[in-house]
């Protein structure tokens, strides 16, 4: 039984962001070098990778307000890409839809942040397929 590798991030040829924010679901997103076709990888309840080719192209989090502003840790993080989002966007986070988009340079907050958000969602989407696989190999095996 084989398992799907694991998507990469190429972070050298990562140079532009594009960050989605739809007030209306409460869903934020982060397309890397742009919006293109992908398959959506849930990662945990709020969490979704965005892979083509098996490279991550961009991340979804679903109940911004609810599962990441409420928690005191993404709160922390969260708020100068929020700012930085809010000034990019030409409106506040609470006003309605948001789009930013620019180089790394232009957007450095929004740009850490996917970063680090992307690095966890790999951790998490690791350990989750190899659970999934040592479950898969426990059933064959009947215990």
């Amino acid at each position: 039984m084989a398992i799907a590798p694991t998507p990469s991030v190429n972070l050298e040829a990562f140079d532009r962001i594009t960050v989605v924010y739809d007030r209306d679901d409460d869903i934020v997103v982060f397309h890397l070098d742009g919006p293109r076709p992908a398959i959506t990888e849930a990662v945990d309840d709020s969490w979704y990778l965005r892979v083509a080719d098996d490279v991550v192209v961009g991340m979804e989090l679903h109940g911004l307000r609810r599962a990441f502003l409420s928690t005191p840790f993404y709160a922390s993080l969260f708020r100068p890409a929020i700012h930085e989002l809010e000034q990019a966007g030409g409106r506040a986070l609470i006003e309605g839809p948001l789009v930013a988009e620019g180089s790394t340079n232009e957007l450095p907050m929004n740009s850490r942040l996917v970063l680090l958000l992307v690095g966890q969602a790999l951790a998490k989407y690791e350990a989750l397929r190899q659970r999934e696989f040592a479950d898969a190999g426990r059933a064959l095996l009947g215990s």
